[in-house]
């Protein structure tokens, strides 16, 4: 399927790359720059390897309440929350953020696990009034990060940038584009879902107008990696829900009642049976530590290591990991073989 912001002129990626059958710009030109661009000015992102699923009907709120583990039925219209979709015993079969929009829910879902997510959520639709819909198609994404997003957000019309909630949304353009404030990087950001013919209309505005450098997946992965923000398919697999560290510490809301696997989740949290933390980490040389692998601290194996990429800037290549929650002394540690030397930055 052709990029929907290729009609943009500022839309030429020089390297693309095919993600989980999504075809996404993995750099525009010098990593470096592009990472320079997030962190000291604003970076302009294709975010098409996320999709959308609409929830409709009267029982919408309450029904998706059920089946994820944050609070919907208290969302206020324009609010969101980030959760996680479980099974029955407590694994992770997807993660979301819902935007609740005045007459419809958004579920902002990997763009390759919609199919799955569409069929686990049907099968616990019984005889509620809800219709799901796959809405990814009709839509283009875009994601803006730096500290300069909120002088960006401005000019479009959102001047209390800063003072939004995370996840939050404001609807722009006589309600055809909706801004949803998100530091889906790490960095203060925001993204923009705009109607897919007008994505090239958009990222040339962002360009020229904002001053926004384009960047790619790839510098996108670095800079989530620097904030411990998990990703499914990478970090997030269908264990047991994962520690409650940044991002995913915000997921679960233990006053909400029951939902699917909640069981299994509050066993856990009343016994203090966490076995493993999310880490920082890094290595002086990745390059042929096939990721995931097992970590090791003398002889015996202590984790996995599930994201390693290198970064732009600093010699060194970063990643995230799991380690057990036994382990409290983080040097010697090892992955990869031969083995590479695996230093821990925190919990």
């Amino acid at each position: 399927m052709t990029s929907p912001f290729s009609g943009s002129r500022h839309y030429a990626p020089v390297e693309t790359m095919e993600l989980r059958g999504v075809v996404l710009p993995a750099r525009f030109g010098d990593p470096a720059a592009e990472y320079e661009a997030a962190s000291r000015c604003v970076a302009l992102f294709d975010r098409s390897d996320r999709g959308l699923l609409a929830v409709a009907g009267t029982d919408r709120k309450r029904w998706l309440h059920n089946l994820v583990t944050n609070a919907v039925t208290t969302l206020d219209d324009h609010s969101g929350a980030y959760a996680f979709a479980l099974d029955v015993r407590g694994r992770i079969q997807f993660d979301l953020n819902v935007f609740c929009l005045p007459e419809v829910l958004w579920l902002d879902i990997d763009a390759g696990t919609i199919p799955a997510a569409r069929a686990h959520l049907e099968r616990y639709l019984i005889s509620e009034d809800v219709q799901l819909h796959d809405a990814s198609a009709q839509f283009a994404r875009l994601g803006v990060c730096g500290p300069r997003a909120g002088e960006v957000a401005a000019r479009l019309g959102v001047s209390d940038f800063s003072a939004l909630s995370a996840l939050s949304s404001r609807e722009l353009e006589a309600g055809a584009v909706r801004f949803v404030r998100h530091d889906f990087a790490g960095r203060p950001g925001f993204e923009l879902v705009v109607p897919r013919d007008d994505g090239g209309v958009w990222w040339q505005r962002l360009v020229q107008d904002g001053g926004a450098v384009p960047a790619g997946w790839r510098t996108l992965d670095v800079l989530r990696i620097e904030a411990g923000i998990p990703w499914l398919h990478r970090d997030l697999d269908d264990s047991v829900l994962p520690p409650e560290t940044g991002q995913t510490g915000r997921a679960v809301s233990y006053q909400k009642g029951c939902y699917l696997g909640q069981e299994i989740v509050e066993r856990m949290r009343s016994r203090g049976a966490l076995a493993r933390r999310l880490v920082r980490l890094w290595a002086p040389d990745g390059g042929d530590v096939r990721v995931p692998a097992p970590l090791f601290q003398n002889e015996q194996e202590v984790g996995r290591l599930t994201s390693l990429v290198r970064h732009p800037l600093v010699q060194r290549w970063v990643g995230l990991g799991y380690l057990k929650t036994r382990v409290s002394e983080l040097t010697g540690i090892s992955a990869g073989d031969p083995p590479r030397a695996i230093h821990i930055e925190s919990p």
